[in-house]
């Protein structure tokens, strides 16, 4: 190029402005002179816009929230909110389903993770106090309710803290039950998180004797969680929509025990009709684990049939002429029959319990643990399991369907999968070689962490736990519980990614919270409370804490305050994503 000759395209120098308080990284194209064409003056911009992650609810987390009506409210789990954590520390990585509440778009750029528990204040005490936390109200627009340990008598920190992270477990577990969301759920014990919504003593039973059968993994893995029959619609004991509707429904016991490996099995299977009230039982079968009918009864409904729907359910005006039994019959006969740790099996057998107006904790669903599409959501006709599986034609009597039939053909299918695997008979199991090819490609190390606040090392994490000495010795209890080649790592002087920080006060808590957050990428601080100190003074003043640690978080931090209810009253958890688009 000559200098000289001014035809020629001017010598474009490129600055680039990057602005950390917005959203927003700019080039600016300049010519390196000024020549006198209009064109050649004219600056050059291109607006590159950030990765922003967002934050927002589904149906499930629309359900749970505090805006919506108490009769149609459900709440959400802390095991949910543990979920959110670990999404937001290891984005999809370690999923295999997207998150059932949730949605958290480009969770990859997630900065930060900030989590205050403040352990003996619940839903009733927001309710109570909501004017003196002003600014918190602004801050959050996504509260939700949620289910906490408290409750029941558990332990919040285990709740929140025990996620099975290790990579050379993950991959066993997904080989167990088809994605680390389910082994979340199945990992945890089984009769704690349902003893969140049914009555279950602490003393277990005794008096069955199972029958010989060879069993290769125990038959509790495949009993459904309490938020999986939650989100099945099965018929569950809580408050709000669910205790509205179901106001007529009675307890299968008074009282439960818990299940354990030697827990009987029952295939349960009903018929129904069609009346001008709706859908009413007319039959109900039950048969136990040596093929026995045990319980057999034809059922009168109170109102007129409209339908018999003889084609599927066999019933007929002149079966049901001179039957006298009514459904509280049944249902008596039946917490009568079943015993206090009974495992009722059967195929999509919420529509049998909605039939029976009975609840029951311990389920077992044939449509759940059978598979053919590799989608949870897409669930197999019982009569092509029987083909498949069993090798026997049912439902094919010109009569209609037989209730003994269908809950024999269910109890086998689950017999059937016990003798076998987790993974016999379902493509969510069997269907996941290019899922455990990606994660290979992702991962090149032996372990994550057992923990939720241990070494995350594949992915190079970070995380400190704050809080006074009332409450971090539980944590200290969990995170001692890590394998033994991660412990053996720390006492050789490596690295501490994981802190535990006990301080005197609950004001110090908040303090080294927000001194933690550009150095941790979790930080969580826990408070324990007295609930029966909770006063005017006090929620006025976990407002301001509620107002340091926001304004404290970075951009793109997500943020989540959790209230963790009371032995009586729910909690509440508060989720937002800092972005500089908007200032609550």
């Amino acid at each position: 190029m000559n200098p000289n000759n001014n035809s020629e395209e001017p010598i474009i120098k490129k600055r680039r402005i990057e602005n950390e308080s917005s959203n927003f990284t700019t080039e600016i194209f300049q010519p390196e002179s000024e020549p006198g064409n209009t064109e050649q003056k004219r600056n050059k911009i291109r607006v590159r816009k950030k990765q922003i992650p967002r934050f927002r609810l589904i149906t499930t987390g629309i359900s749970a929230l505090l805006t919506t009506s108490l009769q149609d409210r459900v709440p959400l789990t802390l095991t949910d909110i543990q979920h959110l954590l670990l999404y937001s520390l290891l984005g999809n990585l370690n999923f295999t389903q997207p998150p059932r509440w949730y949605v958290l778009d480009k969770c990859n750029h997630v900065k930060q993770t900030t989590c205050l528990i403040v352990e003996g204040i619940s839903i009733k005490h927001w309710e109570m106090y909501q004017d003196s936390l002003t600014t918190t109200k602004k801050i959050f627009d996504n509260v939700v309710e949620i289910l906490t340990p408290s409750v029941y008598g558990g332990s919040l920190v285990k709740e929140l803290a025990l996620v099975p992270l290790s990579e050379a477990d993950k991959e066993s577990l997904i080989q167990k039950y088809g994605s680390i969301n389910l082994a979340l759920e199945v990992r945890k014990d089984l009769n704690v998180m349902m003893k969140a919504v049914f009555p279950i003593s602490d003393e277990v039973s005794d008096t069955f004797d199972k029958i010989t059968l060879e069993e290769k993994f125990p038959r509790t893995q495949l009993i459904l969680s309490a938020w999986q029959l939650i989100e099945d619609n099965y018929p569950v004991p809580l408050k709000g929509k669910l205790k509205a509707i179901y106001t007529d429904y009675v307890l299968s016991k008074d009282e439960y025990k818990p299940v354990t490996v030697k827990s009987p099995m029952f295939g349960l299977d009903c018929e129904m009709c069609l009346t001008e009230a709706g859908s009413e039982l007319t039959r109900v079968s039950i048969v136990n684990e040596k093929h026995e009918t045990i319980y057999e009864s034809l059922v009168k409904p109170f109102n007129k049939i409209t339908d018999y729907l003889t084609r599927y359910s066999g019933i007929t005006k002149t079966i049901l002429e001179n039957v006298t039994k009514r459904l509280e019959d049944v249902q008596q006969e039946l917490r009568e029959l079943l015993p206090p740790d009974a495992i009722l099996v059967g195929q999509s057998l919420q529509t049998d319990l909605h039939a029976l107006k009975m609840m029951h904790p311990y389920v077992i669903d044939t449509s759940t643990i059978y598979n053919f599409a590799g989608e949870r959501s897409r669930k197999p006709k019982l009569k092509v399991l029987a083909k498949e599986f069993l090798k026997e034609d049912i439902q094919n009597s010109k009569y209609g369907h037989c209730s003994v039939e269908d809950s024999l053909a269910s109890l086998k299918l689950v017999q059937l999968k016990l003798s076998k695997s987790m993974e016999f008979g379902d493509a969510v199991h069997t269907n996941r070689q290019q899922y455990r090819e990606n994660v290979i490609k992702k991962t090149t190390q032996q372990q994550y962490a057992m923990s939720i606040f241990n070494h995350i090392i594949d992915q190079r994490k970070t995380s400190v736990v704050i809080g006074c000495d009332n409450i971090t010795g539980d944590y200290h209890t969990f995170l001692t519980q890590a394998k033994e080649n991660l412990s053996n790592q720390l006492k050789k002087g490596k690295t501490k990614k994981v802190k535990l920080n006990t301080v005197d006060r609950m004001d110090d808590v908040i303090s080294n919270i927000i001194k933690a957050e550009t150095d941790y990428n979790l930080v969580m601080g826990h408070l324990k409370i007295d609930s029966n100190c909770a006063n005017l003074e006090l929620m006025q003043t976990i407002d301001k804490w509620i107002e340091k640690i926001w304004n404290s978080v970075p951009d793109t931090a997500l943020c989540a305050i959790v209230f963790g209810g009371t032995t009586t009253d729910n909690g509440v958890a508060m989720l937002r994503v800092k972005s500089t688009e908007r200032s609550y």
